[in-house]
This record gives C-alpha cells, structure tokens and sequence, in this order.
C-alpha cells in the first residue's frame, strides 16, 4: 500500500518535469481516494493542491458496501435491492466529505474533484470469463446511474467530470455485446 505522503512527493516531483509548451495547456489530476480514505484527500490537498487541477475519487457501488463483490445482477430479492440503492445513495456523501476537505485549501474550487470510476459491480455472468467482468443489467442498474448522476449534479462546483465504469460488456455497461449482437442496457435508457 501506498502511503499518501510518498505519493504526494512523488505526484509533486513528476510535476516539477511537467511543463506547457505552445497553446495547449497541461491539465493535471492527481490520483485520489478509493472510497472513504479521506486522509489520502487530506495529505494530498496539504502536500500538494498548487501542482493539481484536478483530484480523482474511485467508488463502486457494491452489495452491502462490503468487498468482494457479492450478490447477482439479475436475481435479487428486496433487501439486495436497497442495499444496492442506499450503497448509491452513499456516493454523495463521499463527494461531500472529500470535497469538504478540498475546500479547507481550495475555497475557491479551482481544484476539480473527478469520479473516474463509479458504478455497479456485481459477481461475473455465470459461464463468462471471470477476468473479463462481464455482467448483466436491470432497471436497479438505472436507478443507481440516476441517484449518482443527480448527486454528481447538486455538487457540480466541486464534480466537474465522472466516467462510469465502463461502457461496453464489463460491470455496468451501456451496452452489451455477443458477436454481431448488440443491446442498449437499462443503464444506456
């Protein structure tokens, strides 16, 4: 495990090398948190909020909040099912809290806070490959894009872009692909 203190000097000496030449400008995000781990926000914001414009936050929603990934996709009674969404639901929280902590050296929020990978991870499709973390969607799967894209947007000072997880045949997925076959998910509608 890296410690946010080495990763910091590190982040601010690759800076140190990184330089604009011509009109484009150089942006630069630093890696953030995985989930909860507002002390990697506090460290790297003290150590390192001059070089940055922008900070990474990781957060997948996952049964119970607890890894590994447990659960089905598609087969699910109603306690998975509001597991699931208050998982979701904790999400904004997390942007609160981290940007929180942004604001004691960034008042002005010139520093974005970018969720670079969020969305469902179920257990893979039985049959697939396990590596290639294939897994199906239901309207549940629309619903957790929903609460997180409305969350991201009531902190749109501070969240400034996310990326669900992937966009093709891997956690939850806009599309799904089987040879020529080609689906929309609930996720994609």
């Amino acid at each position: 495990n890296m410690r946010p203190e080495f990763y910091a000097d590190l982040y601010r000496q690759y800076n140190t090398f990184v330089r604009t030449y011509g009109p484009n400008k150089i942006t630069r995000f630093a890696c953030g948190a995985n989930v909860a781990d507002y002390n990697w926000t506090t460290v790297l914001m003290e150590r390192a909020h001059t070089h940055m414009d922008g900070l990474s936050l990781h957060n997948y929603t996952i049964l119970n909040q607890k890894w590994p990934p447990s659960g089905s996709a598609t087969e699910f009674g109603t306690q998975e099912y509001y597991s699931i969404l208050r998982a979701a639901i904790n999400t904004e929280r997390l942007v609160e809290r981290h940007s929180a902590i942004m604001d004691i050296k960034d008042p002005g929020k010139r520093i974005n806070l970018v969720v670079d990978e969020w969305g469902t991870w179920y257990p893979v499709e039985p049959g697939t490959n396990p590596g290639f973390l294939y897994q199906q969607n239901t309207v549940r799967d629309a619903l957790v894009a929903s609460v997180h894209l409305d969350g991201f947007h009531r902190h749109c000072e501070r969240v400034r872009m996310t990326n669900i997880a992937q966009m093709i045949n891997v956690l939850q997925a806009m599309i799904l692909t089987k040879g020529e076959q080609i689906i929309m998910t609930p996720t994609y509608w």
